[in-house]
């Protein structure tokens, strides 16, 4: 079983934000994720991702740099299955997103697949770190214009839940 790590302000499990980015060496990862929404509209996820380097988790410090990387490659690899819709889904990754995908799943003792801890409790950071909790999502499949559909569903749910 995965190490528990809960908050000390307030006790829950998942306290965000956990991590809002990586360091220099997992720019690749980030830089995709952080743009899927363009990404996914012009049809050029596959492509950036097999220009993607296989990339070691070795250099991750801790369960935050983990737990981030799980969920920019989880957002990743949705994004790669789905790219051309429901008609057309990948039925396999290519080396270098499965296998960091794998490694850093199995890091966390976490499943590879986009979970609701990684879509919701961990998707987002404070505006203002120092006011109310107003929150900002770090990766999204849709931007204006962009389809409609969102495996996170939940995101907006949870932030409607919010104001």
């Amino acid at each position: 079983m995965a190490a528990t790590h809960k908050s000390a302000d307030d006790g829950s499990l998942h306290v965000c934000p956990f991590q809002t980015d990586l360091p220099e060496y997992y720019q690749p990862w980030m830089s995709i994720a952080m743009d899927l929404p363009h990404l996914i509209q012009t049809h050029q996820v596959w492509d950036r991702v097999h220009k993607m380097p296989l990339l070691s988790i070795t250099h991750l410090e801790g369960h935050r740099e983990q737990r981030m990387a799980h969920l920019a490659l989880g957002f990743i690899t949705m994004g790669y299955v789905w790219q051309e819709g429901e008609h057309q889904p990948v039925k396999t990754l290519p080396r270098q997103l499965a296998e960091p995908y794998c490694r850093v799943s199995e890091a966390l003792d976490m499943p590879p697949i986009l979970l609701y801890a990684d879509c919701v409790l961990a998707n987002w950071k404070l505006r203002d770190p120092a006011g109310s909790v107003h929150a900002l999502l770090l990766f999204s499949y849709n931007h204006a214009g962009a389809s409609s559909w969102s495996p996170c569903w939940w995101n907006r749910l949870h932030a409607q839940g919010w104001r």
